[in-house]
C-alpha cells in the first residue's frame, strides 16, 4: 500500500473510531409504526425530482403501474396484465410504428377518494411530455405520438400511439411508472406549466398508492399512513415515517440506539454495516446485488478535462482496487463500465486502467503539461492544476474515497480542491446544471431495462436552451456512440440489442467521459420482526417498494 495511501486510510479509521454510539435498545415507535431513516432529504416529491431520496418516498406514496419485484422481474399492480406482441395488445405497426393497449385495473383511488381513470395517466402524459415543465428527461415521451382514451365510456382502456420502435414499450404506457391526477394539477398546470414546479402539490402530494401522505417537517421527517381503499389490502404497518439524519455516522448511532427502525438512501459503507451487525443484533443487514455504478463524471467542456489523455491518466494515476479492498473489504467490485457484471449485455473486455503512476505521468506529459517548481503540473499556458472535486456533504463513504484520491492525484502532480455540498444543493442544482468545474462523484441506480440514451448520447446535454432536460451531464458528444444508443433504443431483439451494447462499452472505455470506480452493494437494514422486507437493489424500486405487504413477526 503507498505511504500516502495508507496515511489517508488510517487517519480515516481513526474519525470512525471517535464515532459515539449507544448502547442497542427496541425502537421506541411501537408495532404499528416503522421508522426509516436516509442520509439525504428531498428537494421535493414526484419526477421533478432528481433525488434518490424522492423515489424512496414515492414507492409507499404511489401505486406503481409494473414495479420490478425483487427477481428482477415486472408484475403488474395497476394494470390488468403487460400487453405482448404475442396477446396482440402491443402491435408493430409499417413505418417502424407501434401501437400498445392498456386495460387498467378498477378499484384503484386517488387519497382523496377520486378514481384513477385513463384520463389521468392521458393528463400526466401531456404535463410531462410539454418542454415548459420542468421534467428532467423526455427522450421516452418524445417516442410517443399521443395517448388516448377511445371509448368515454370505457375510462379503463388506454391507447398509446408510438412514433418509433421501443423495445420496453410494454415496461409503463410512457416511460412513468407513477401517475399524477387530474383533477389537482390540471388547472394550474394550464395556467402556467412552466411554475408547476411551486405548486404545494410536490410537498404535499394527493397520490393513489398503498399510503397516504401526512406531513413533511423540514430537516427532520416525512410521514404516510396506510390507505384504507388499496385494493390489495390494507397494511399492516399503519405508519412509516422517513426520518432525515444526513450524516452516515450518526444514522448508524441512530440505528445502534433503536431511534430508526431502517434505513435506505443511508450512505453506509460496509464498515458501517458490520458495526450495525455487531451493535443491534435486532436488526437485519441486507446486501443487496445491484445495479448501481459509483464513478467520478468529468466535466468534458473544462479545457484539460475535453483530452481524453488527461482522463486516461486519472484512471491510471487512481488506484481503484487498492479503495475496494480497504474500505470495502473487497465486497464492492472495482468496475470497469456502467453496466454491472449480472447484466446479460456486460462486456468483460473493454479497456482496463491498471493503477501505474508512470503511465498516468507519461499521458500527461504528452498532453503537454510540465511539472512546476512545488511538484505541481502546469499547462501549456503555465496555469498551475488545480481541480475541484465534489460530492454529496456528509457521506462518509465518498468523503474517505476523496481524500485517498487526493493524495494519489498529488503523487502526478494533480492538486484537488474538496468543495461538498448538501446532497439537496448538489442534486438539486450543481449536478443537473453542469455547475462542476472538474470532478463530480455520485451513483447511478440502473434498471435491468435501461437503454442509459439520456445519460450518454450527445442530444441528452442538459443546458439552459433546453430547460437543463437529459442526464448526459459530462457533455459526451460521440458520433459513433451516438449512432450505436439510437440503434440500441429501436433494436426489439435481445441479442441484437445487447450487441450493439456491448460495442457502445468498448467505445465507452476508451474515451472514458466518466471514471467508473465500483458497483456498489444495495445496503439496507430493518428491524428483523420487520416481515417481507424485499429490497431489490433496484434504482426506482427501493426497500418500501412493496410495504403494503409487510407484517410484524417474532425476532
Amino acid at each position: 500500500m503507498p505511504p500516502a495511501f495508507r496515511a489517508a486510510v488510517l487517519g480515516i479509521g481513526l474519525i470512525a473510531l471517535l464515532v459515539p454510539f449507544g448502547p442497542a435498545s427496541a425502537a421506541p415507535t411501537g408495532r404499528d409504526t416503522v421508522v426509516i431513516g436516509m442520509a439525504q432529504e428531498p428537494d421535493i416529491l414526484g419526477d421533478f425530482s432528481i433525488m434518490a431520496a424522492a423515489g424512496v418516498i414515492h414507492n409507499p406514496l404511489w401505486g406503481y403501474v409494473a414495479p420490478f419485484t425483487d427477481k428482477w422481474t415486472r408484475i403488474p399492480i395497476m394494470v390488468e396484465k403487460l400487453p405482448t406482441v404475442k396477446d396482440g395488445d402491443w402491435v408493430v405497426l409499417p413505418g417502424n410504428k407501434m401501437k400498445v393497449i392498456w386495460k387498467l385495473k378498477r378499484g384503484f383511488t386517488w387519497h382523496d377518494g377520486r378514481p384513477v381513470t385513463a384520463l389521468d395517466y392521458r393528463f400526466t402524459y401531456g404535463m410531462l411530455r410539454n418542454p415548459r415543465t420542468p421534467q428532467i428527461s423526455r427522450f421516452i415521451l418524445r417516442k410517443v405520438d399521443n395517448v388516448l382514451v377511445p371509448n368515454p365510456n370505457d375510462p379503463y382502456t388506454l391507447v398509446v400511439q408510438w412514433n418509433e420502435l421501443w423495445p420496453f414499450a410494454n415496461a409503463s404506457p410512457f416511460g412513468n411508472q407513477i401517475i399524477y391526477p387530474r383533477h389537482v394539477l390540471e388547472a394550474a398546470y394550464l395556467k402556467d406549466p412552466a411554475t408547476l414546479k411551486a405548486h404545494p402539490y410536490w410537498r404535499a402530494p394527493v397520490a393513489n398508492g398503498p399510503y397516504k401522505f401526512v406531513e413533511w417537517v423540514s430537516g427532520s421527517h416525512i410521514t404516510v399512513e396506510a390507505y384504507d381503499r388499496w385494493p390489495l389490502g390494507v397494511p399492516a404497518i399503519k405508519r412509516i415515517t422517513f426520518r432525515f439524519v444526513l450524516d452516515s455516522t450518526v444514522l448508524v448511532a441512530n440505528q445502534v440506539a433503536g431511534s430508526v427502525d431502517g434505513t435506505e438512501i443511508n450512505n453506509f459503507g460496509i464498515d458501517q454495516m458490520v458495526q450495525i451487525e455487531r451493535r443491534a443484533p435486532q436488526i437485519a443487514t441486507h446486501y443487496t446485488e445491484a445495479l448501481i455504478w459509483e464513478r467520478i463524471d468529468f466535466n468534458l467542456d473544462n479545457e484539460w478535462l475535453k483530452d481524453r489523455r488527461v482522463r486516461q491518466a486519472l484512471a491510471h494515476a487512481i488506484d481503484r482496487e487498492a479503495i475496494v479492498q480497504t474500505l470495502f473489504q473487497g465486497k464492492q467490485p472495482v468496475a470497469h463500465s456502467w453496466l454491472a457484471p449480472k447484466h446479460p449485455a456486460y462486456n468483460a473486455n473493454v479497456k482496463k486502467y491498471a493503477y501505474d503512476v508512470n503511465r498516468a505521468k507519461a499521458l500527461l506529459t504528452e498532453a503537454g503539461f510540465t511539472t512546476g517548481a512545488d511538484g505541481i503540473l502546469r499547462d501549456a499556458s503555465g496555469k498551475r492544476v488545480e481541480m475541484t472535486f465534489m460530492t454529496t456533504a456528509g457521506n462518509a463513504p465518498r468523503e474517505q474515497i476523496q481524500q485517498i484520491i487526493k493524495e494519489q492525484l498529488k503523487q502526478v502532480g494533480i492538486d484537488l480542491r474538496i468543495d461538498n455540498r448538501p446532497a439537496s444543493v448538489y442534486f438539486g442544482s450543481i449536478v443537473p446544471r453542469r455547475q462542476f468545474p472538474h470532478l463530480a462523484m455520485y451513483a447511478s441506480l440502473f434498471q435491468p431495462d435501461s437503454t442509459a440514451f439520456d445519460r450518454f448520447h450527445s442530444t441528452q446535454i442538459p443546458s439552459q436552451a433546453n430547460n437543463w432536460e437529459g442526464n448526459n451531464r459530462v457533455g459526451w458528444r460521440n458520433a459513433e456512440n451516438d449512432k450505436i444508443m439510437e440503434q440500441i433504443i429501436g433494436e426489439l431483439d435481445e441479442g441484437r440489442r445487447n450487441a450493439l451494447f456491448k460495442r457502445h462499452q468498448e467505445i465507452f472505455a476508451e474515451d472514458l467521459p466518466s471514471l467508473p470506480l465500483y458497483f456498489r452493494l444495495s445496503l439496507t437494514t430493518m428491524r428483523k420482526d420487520v416481515r417481507n422486507v424485499k429490497p431489490t437493489g433496484l434504482g426506482t424500486y427501493y426497500i418500501p417498494w412493496n410495504a403494503w405487504e409487510w407484517t410484524y413477526g417474532e425476532r
